[in-house]
């Protein structure tokens, strides 16, 4: 049974993903209708959803003469036409997940919105030509791994939200022949947890194997967002392997989520020795910071923040390699967050106050006041993102830490992908916009030969 409408708001179970109220007129002269059930959403045709719905027995003595539909919690509703128990509602992009509400309407005006129901629209199966309509005899069936915090985040984000420099990952049970029929059916997009719109996230699958993939956006994830891919690789033909045909089981026909908090976006300047602190484009912080000195330049790019991090460390020179007397040191910090395996620490540095701000002296990590760097020890989460310029020293590797792929250029990462480049590359970032990385410097100034498994 629904509640009377006065002060009710829908709230979505299930499929559901929001809130949707409507004000109660000052008076109300006719009882309003009550909202349709929704039985199912489906799609039926490219671009479009069509959805299932009863009508309450209890009409009162005004009968529904329309039902409306929204989608994505818009607000804003269009007629479903005769009330038939069946509402198509088009001009959507294939791949998406939206979510739809109806309400019904008399002549006392609409009802509260239905409870919420979710579908993709996408192409019928008998026109995409990547779909198998019969099975050969000798098949195999694929399967994969979702993790959406490839990249060494050290959390599991499906049970909390992360930061906008995750790296989500697709990973097959089997060596993929055909990988552009795998880029082709999937659709990655974000919806925003203050609006409920839905926007697809440009970017690009980069096999890193012949077995995984890992999607970049030509942005940061959008922040404040569920993120969902979408796999329509059911049933699809993935190539021969061993004289058998690789075919998209079951379960490759489903939706893979992960969440984002705000988006936390740090920039690091080696010549000014700042670092400004953004969050959701807006500029919240700026530290005085020292960086790595001339012979332990700090790696430029971008560094994404994950879960280790030590209230207390201790750094010393034996760690370091160094052996002379005069090099010899053991200093104890606090709020020592790790950005590389390397060694790279954002820490509190309270021998190096003289220096913050005005030049460059540690062995690579980045030196703070105390209690700055007690802010980014507390308020960083894992996906958090730090882009580090003018350092002199040589870019992040790929494979030195959590931000690592980040700083691969755009042109070698889209050569990774089976569908090649995106028609325009993402742009040099600038300090209010959701930045993607610079392109990598040519100078190095960091001894190759000397080990930075812990730096000060």
């Amino acid at each position: 049974m629904i509640p009377p409408r006065v002060g009710r708001l829908s709230v979505a179970v299930g499929l559901c993903v929001g809130l949707i109220g409507i004000a109660e007129p000052a008076t109300a002269q006719a009882p309003y209708p009550e909202p349709p059930n929704i039985a199912g959403v489906t799609s039926v045709a490219s671009g479009s959803l069509q959805i299932a719905y009863v009508l309450p027995t209890n009409t009162f003595s005004y009968p529904v003469t329309d039902v409306q539909v929204t989608t994505n919690n818009a607000n804003t509703w269009s007629s479903c036409g005769t009330v038939n128990g069946l509402c198509t509602v088009g001009g959507l992009t294939n791949g998406l997940r939206y979510i739809v509400a109806l309400r019904s309407v008399n002549s006392a005006g609409p009802s509260l919105p239905s409870l919420s129901g979710a579908g993709v629209p996408k192409v019928p199966t008998v026109l995409d030509a990547d779909k198998m309509t019969k099975s050969p005899r000798s098949r195999v069936t694929v399967t994969a791994a979702f993790d959406a915090a490839s990249n060494n985040l050290g959390v599991n984000p499906e049970s909390t939200r992360v930061g906008v420099g995750t790296l989500p990952e697709l990973k097959f049970n089997r060596n993929i022949p055909n990988r552009a029929v795998v880029e082709r059916h999937l659709t990655v997009s974000a919806t925003s947890d203050a609006t409920g719109e839905t926007k697809l996230v440009p970017g690009r699958w980069a096999w890193q194997d012949s077995k995984t993939i890992i999607y970049r956006p030509t942005g940061w994830w959008p922040g404040r967002s569920t993120i969902t891919i979408t796999s329509d690789l059911d049933s699809t033909n993935l190539g021969l392997s061993a004289g058998a045909t690789l075919i998209g089981g079951t379960t490759l026909g489903t939706t893979y989520t992960f969440k984002t908090a705000r988006a936390l976006v740090g920039r690091v300047d080696g010549k000014s020795d700042v670092m400004n602190v953004y969050i959701d484009n807006k500029k919240v912080k700026s530290f005085k910071i020292s960086l790595g000195g001339p012979d332990w330049r700090t790696r430029n790019g971008v560094k994404v923040i994950n879960t280790q991090k030590e209230a207390t460390k201790t750094y010393t020179s034996q760690a370091l390699g160094l052996t002379a007397p005069e090099d010899q040191y053991s200093l104890d910090a606090k709020w020592n967050t790790r950005l590389t395996p390397s060694g790279e620490f954002m820490h509190a540095a309270p021998w190096a106050t003289s220096r913050l701000g005005r030049y460059n002296g540690s062995h690579g990590c980045t030196n703070m006041h105390e209690e700055d760097a007690k802010w980014i020890f507390d308020n960083t989460i894992p996906g958090d993102v730090f882009i580090y310029t003018n350092t002199l020293g040589e870019t992040a590797q790929p494979g030195n830490g959590s931000g690592g792929l980040w700083n691969i250029p755009w042109a070698s990462w889209t050569n990774k992908s089976a569908l090649g480049a995106l028609p325009v590359a993402p742009a040099i970032p600038a300090p209010s916009s959701s930045p993607t990385p610079a392109p990598s410097p040519t100078n190095s100034a960091t001894p190759s030969s000397s080990p930075s498994t812990f730096s000060i």
